[in-house]
């Protein structure tokens, strides 16, 4: 699976190390931008394997990425 974030979102780091632990097999890419702009500066949001995915909380993304292995 690979998930690309968005460079903007307010709590990135704390994202990033949320994923890497609960997917360490899993590629995960900061990219300065994947076209949700609306959503990305608030809210946990993803590109993974080209499919757009948000949620208002990084434990309902969690749960959300962990549904769609």
């Amino acid at each position: 699976m690979s998930i690309k974030l968005c460079k903007n979102y307010s709590k990135i780091n704390k994202l990033v190390k949320k994923l890497e632990s609960n997917f360490p097999d899993e590629e995960i890419k900061i990219k300065s931008c994947i076209n949700m702009c609306k959503y990305c500066k608030s809210n946990p949001t993803a590109d993974v394997n080209g499919k757009k995915i948000k949620k208002k909380s990084i434990k309902k993304f969690i749960k959300l990425l962990k549904s769609k292995i």
